[in-house]
């Protein structure tokens, strides 16, 4: 860091006392010092939109909220608070915020991309009618955004994603959705794969996946979404290779070391080759980089559940989750599913009634849980 030059007067010629010039100089030095501490501060301080890109949305949420309360009429900081509030599932306040950061400047194709997503997340829970005109308001703000910058990958990501899964009746055309993902290789080739990559799982079109995320890999090797993607690939069970994901998820780790995903991916995948004590380490220094998000144990353990072996080990982590986790992030496990697996691991170790327990708090707190409702059924 370079401080700045502070240009300092020639000493004058007559005797000076020095007690006087202690008295000019003095401030100076803390002046300089002040403003190096608050430059290292500011560096060091996240700001929320960082935090929503790590995953750290528990954090993101008390900077937006106390930005908006600041400054409610800003566009910036209705826009923050609407991602924050899409991403805790506040569909309606989502919708506001957003809104009102459009009214506020029309002119942002981040603005309009973010209320189109609003738009598209509340169709799940709305009637027939109120999702179709969703999906076409969807639209019509995902297409101003592209029509504001026509290469941003977001956006086209985004509309991709529309035209994937929205029915021809809301406007979805799976021919334009590839012709765009196609564009998008050739403005980001990395993020383009793995939109296409998006396209074939959607269409559960297994063979395809393998070839697009090496794809993605080979065109952006220091992009993480692409290392993680092809990590996870190798940890799924009908393609099983842990050596080859543990050497994607770590390239990813020593990419962004400040994100949970390569922590959790690289936990199963020591567990998958039957190194414990390795994962034992690793999750811990997850728990010391991210102590409000441990979601890398709940990884390790349902690894262990998988193969049933560390079944005493799964249940530790399984307990500890539940134990020191107030709220998940969004993208972590919830507390039902938790509850769920924990069940699965006493059935093994031949705990009947503790398993049922567990399965009966699960379908409590989620009741439409169809896989814990399902073993429940099983074990009554």
């Amino acid at each position: 860091m370079n401080l700045p030059h502070v240009r300092l007067q020639p000493f004058p010629r007559r005797p000076i006392a020095p007690r006087r010039m202690n008295i000019m100089r003095i401030p100076i030095v803390f002046l300089l010092f002040a403003l190096a501490r608050f430059t290292l501060l500011q560096a060091a301080e996240p700001d929320v939109e960082s935090l929503i890109a790590n995953g750290h949305m528990k954090r993101a949420r008390a900077l937006a909220e106390a930005g908006y309360k600041a400054h409610p009429n800003d566009a910036r900081a209705n826009y923050l608070l609407a991602r924050v509030r899409r991403e805790f599932k506040s569909m309606d306040e989502a919708a506001k915020y957003a809104e009102t950061a459009v009214r506020l400047d029309p002119k942002s194709g981040a603005y309009h991309r973010e209320l189109g997503k609003v738009y598209f997340d509340q169709v799940d829970t709305a009637s027939i009618l109120t999702a179709l005109g969703l999906a076409k308001k969807c639209r019509a703000e995902l297409e101003t955004a592209r029509g504001l910058d026509a290469k941003d990958p977001d956006t086209l990501f985004d509309v991709v994603a529309f035209h994937t899964k929205a029915p021809g009746m809301a406007g979805g055309d799976r021919k334009k959705a590839s012709e765009i993902a196609q564009e998008l290789v050739k403005i980001d080739p990395a993020r383009g794969y793995l939109t296409l990559a998006y396209i074939a799982r959607h269409d559960q079109d297994e063979n395809r996946l393998e070839g697009l995320y090496q794809k993605a890999v080979e065109a952006g090797p220091r992009n993480y979404e692409a290392q993680i993607a092809l990590a996870n690939y190798y940890i799924g069970a009908q393609h099983a290779n842990p050596l080859v994901a543990e050497q994607h998820a770590r390239i990813a780790l020593g990419l962004n070391s400040d994100r949970n995903g390569a922590y959790r991916t690289l936990a199963a995948a020591l567990v998958l080759e039957k190194r414990y004590e390795d994962a034992a380490k690793l999750v811990s220094r997850a728990e010391t980089a991210m102590p409000d998000d441990l979601s890398p144990y709940v990884t390790a353990a349902r690894a262990m559940l998988r193969d049933q072996v560390e079944l005493p080990k799964a249940e530790t982590y399984l307990q500890k989750y539940l134990n020191q986790t107030k709220e998940p992030e969004p993208s972590a496990p919830h507390i039902a599913g938790v509850h769920w697996s924990l069940g699965l691991v006493f059935e093994k170790e031949g705990r009947t009634a503790e398993a049922k327990k567990e399965l009966e708090t699960a379908v409590r707190l989620k009741p439409d849980f169809e896989p814990a409702k399902r073993d429940l059924k099983r074990l009554k």
